[in-house]
């Protein structure tokens, strides 16, 4: 699942809320691992996915890309 909260919608909780239901959607279905990618640039995604206890497992460029895209996974339930 890949959501994305519109500037003007971030702080008020939306992003939580999609993050637990994903997450515990993922949960029920069998999921042992949790990974995410998050474009450099996007402080704000990077922000969020490490205060959820995402770690970084991989930074890369795309063929013609300039800025790194982050692969993280889930340290913690």
């Amino acid at each position: 699942m890949i959501a994305r909260v519109l500037e003007g919608h971030r702080g008020q909780g939306f992003g939580e809320e999609l993050y637990a239901r994903g997450l515990g959607r993922a949960r029920e279905l069998g999921a042992e691992v949790i990974e995410t990618v998050v474009l450099s640039s996007n402080e704000d995604g990077l922000r969020f996915a490490l205060k959820h206890g995402f770690v970084e497992t991989e930074r890369y460029l795309l063929p013609g890309d300039s800025i790194p895209w982050i692969d993280l996974r889930l340290a913690r339930s």
